[in-house]
């Protein structure tokens, strides 16, 4: 953990940057930890457009700028908090146990032993508007900009970390923005091509959040055991 936030901070930012977020964002939403998200985002809209792909792509592309905005906020506070943030980082040496921490209570969240409140995708499957569950979607997307898989948290951390080094409000946005967009493309094509990838994968989900729970704690110990023995 500590040398990939090394690995980030010793470079300026640059087009390659921007890719490099981009790929990690796409990472981030293949990673066994968010197969949970991708797997209810894309029976969310498919059951809202019906079996139409166009329009389960339409919903999936709002869901996304929901998230977008959040991301874009995220990355403003951390580049505004710049160097206030990184001494405080280091004196807590957050680094070392926040990230194993979010790691070993997202894995318990996933097995059931403890619950944390999240913005639910059930209730605008109701609604018949097309429109409204465009807008449904919006709103569901923007607090689900902070929804991280378990096993991306050191990831997200070294990227916020970087944004706040760089102390740039622009760049901070656009970095979080791209990270975002990574994670929303895959996003979307959960939403577009699922049907039938879901209808035979369904029985299988609550073994693969199981595996992904178990997966998130013994990730958390290890980097919680390794971090404290440097």
């Amino acid at each position: 953990m500590e040398n990939l936030y090394q690995f980030t901070i010793t470079g300026g930012i640059s087009a390659a940057t921007y890719i490099l977020v981009f790929i990690v964002g796409i990472v981030s939403a293949v990673l066994p930890c968010y197969m949970p998200v991708l797997a209810m985002f894309a029976g969310y809209a498919q059951k809202g457009a019906a079996g139409d792909k166009r329009k389960a792509g339409v919903i999936a592309i709002y869901f996304i700028l929901g998230m977008v905005v959040t991301s874009l906020l995220t990355g403003l506070i951390f580049a505004l908090l710049g160097h206030q943030f990184l001494p405080f980082v280091e004196k807590y040496r957050l680094l070392t146990w926040a990230p194993p921490l979010f790691d070993i209570l997202a894995g318990l969240q996933l097995l059931g032993v403890i619950s944390f409140a999240m913005p639910t995708f059930q209730k605008p499957l109701n609604q018949p508007d097309l429109h409204q569950s465009n807008m449904a979607a919006f709103k569901i997307g923007i607090p689900y900009g902070l929804i991280i898989s378990p096993c991306a948290i050191p990831i997200f951390f070294a990227l916020i970390s970087y944004i706040a080094l760089q102390g740039s409000p622009l760049h901070g946005a656009l970095l979080m923005t791209t990270y975002s967009l990574g994670k929303g493309l895959l996003l979307a094509a959960a939403a577009i091509f699922s049907i039938s990838i879901l209808r035979k994968l369904s029985k299988w989900s609550g073994p693969v959040k199981k595996i992904a729970g178990y997966l998130s704690i013994a990730l958390g110990i290890v980097l919680l055991i390794v971090g404290f023995l440097k």
